[in-house]
């Protein structure tokens, strides 16, 4: 499975799943979700993608 942490100044905030495993959903999701994540946290955030077995 893989997720995203959101590193805001060095600092994982929180982890996102995608619902969809598929590489086109996972570009969406992760597109859409930075736009919102910039919004909330209000200054530039940097995903980390990881994988989980």
């Amino acid at each position: 499975m893989i997720v995203f942490d959101v590193i805001v100044h060095g600092e994982v905030k929180e982890t996102i799943r995608p619902v969809n495993q598929r590489l086109q959903h996972i570009l969406a999701y992760v597109t859409e979700e930075a736009k919102i994540l910039s919004k909330k946290y209000g200054t530039t955030v940097n995903l980390s993608r990881r994988i989980i077995y």
